[in-house]
């Protein structure tokens, strides 16, 4: 039988019998695209491999190939314009160089700068790779009627320019010159799943970042909030495996096993052994771990409000539901348990 509920359902209905007072319903929408973002990631994981390099990688080609001949950066433009950290710009350079995908000069209009140049068999590999992944992710496509296709991309532009005048400090790629080039580039695919596939990515890391910047006043990093939030809304005595703490966060376990010794050691929960198998443990929120959480999650959803205000009510409703229909089918491809039924 067809699933008719994604991981979002769940959730909604978690902190409907949890804590009934508290309005959800924006944080639903970004929550989907987030979510989408993760399972087309997900997917692509699987051609990155193919071809012998990561997502992360992949990221610094893309950017250096998206800002057209002579492929050129300089390591200020990708972690100001991508969100990338200076030591995270580093390390993936360091990466790509080693490759011979790119590499580093000196800045000839600053001898003490750095530019980084994509090179032919950078450039090779990333006609290579986004071909592939447009035939990996092609699907998408079919999950939607043409008419739905024209609206949900209209709906999530909108959105995007929405985002970009609520503005953090943070200086990112325009929209015409992040989707140009490859629109150009690949003539002979699809425009709109070429489209579709960056204004979902652009979309999560706007999203991403102002959830950051929304949680930076509490002290509470995204995923810690995401973690202390399934804890909540699991009921009384809030408690669950980390297992299924690593299902709710979309973490590997080796993640969510940093992110608890971080939040043990701040007293926000507390690991102790299942009462029923001693190889087991379970993850209580404490009354500390409560009391941040219950204040986070009321500037957590004010502020996902806030990101959706550029939408129309019915439009914000209509985006909704169209998120979820691919969301669903991404999820039952990916096999994910969505739901406890």
């Amino acid at each position: 039988m067809e699933k008719k509920h994604d991981s979002v359902d769940v959730i909604k209905r978690e902190f409907a019998q949890t804590l009934p007072g508290v309005d959800v319903g924006a944080a639903t929408i970004t929550g989907r695209v987030r979510r989408t973002n993760f399972h087309l990631n997900r997917n692509a994981e699987e051609v990155f491999n193919s071809f012998n390099t990561t997502g992360a990688s992949f990221d610094v080609l893309a950017a250096l190939y998206a800002a057209g001949p002579p492929y050129q950066m300089t390591p200020t433009d990708f972690y100001r314009g991508h969100m990338m950290s200076s030591a995270g710009v580093t390390a993936r350079l360091d990466v790509v160089e080693r490759a011979g995908l790119a590499a580093r000069s000196r800045d000839p209009r600053d001898r003490r700068g750095v530019i980084v140049t994509l090179t032919k068999t950078g450039q090779k590999l990333v006609r290579d790779v986004a071909q592939a992944l447009y035939r990996r992710q092609a699907f998408v496509q079919k999950v939607y009627t043409e008419r739905e296709r024209r609206q949900v991309l209209n709906l999530l532009r909108r959105l995007l320019n929405s985002l970009e005048r609520l503005g953090s400090g943070t200086t990112l790629p325009d929209y015409e010159a992040a989707i140009g080039p490859w629109v150009r580039e690949f003539p002979a695919l699809d425009p709109w799943l070429v489209e579709f596939l960056l204004v979902i990515a652009m979309l999560t890391g706007r999203i991403n970042r102002e959830t950051d910047r929304l949680l930076h006043d509490l002290n509470v990093s995204r995923t810690a909030m995401i973690i202390l939030a399934a804890l909540r809304r699991s009921g009384d005595p809030e408690r669950l495996s980390p297992s299924e703490l690593s299902q709710a966060a979309m973490l590997s376990s080796a993640g969510m096993t940093a992110q608890l010794d971080q939040l043990e050691e701040r007293g926000l929960v507390r690991r102790s052994p299942h009462p029923e198998d001693r190889r087991a443990l379970y993850v209580t929120l404490t009354r500390p771990g409560q009391k941040l959480v219950d204040k986070a999650i009321e500037t957590y959803n004010a502020g996902h409000k806030r990101m959706l205000s550029g939408l129309a009510s019915s439009e914000r409703q209509a985006l909704d539901i169209l998120l979820r229909k691919l969301l669903i089918a991404l999820e039952a491809s990916n096999g994910a348990k969505p739901s406890k039924d």
